[in-house]
């Protein structure tokens, strides 16, 4: 699977991956800062390596890809 642009915020961009259903991986400036999971009709942290990765962020990432044109299916 492709990583797919978010949103970008100022200069960074921020990217997610889906890994499996419901799991992203998300890189910001293609570095990876962790992951994300869709739980509940929910967002949530799975694992993160930065603290740009807040709980304010999972649910921006969250409301960004529940908005793509695409959906993760396996």
């Amino acid at each position: 699977m492709e990583e797919h642009l978010v949103y970008s915020l100022g200069e960074r961009m921020v990217k997610v991956k889906p890994i499996e259903r419901n799991l992203y991986r998300v890189t910001v400036d293609n570095k990876p800062i962790g992951f994300i999971r869709k739980k509940d009709g929910g967002w949530m942290m799975e694992e993160y390596s930065k603290e740009e990765l807040t709980a304010e962020s999972v649910q921006l990432i969250g409301d960004k890809i529940d908005r793509l044109p695409w959906q993760f299916t396996q």
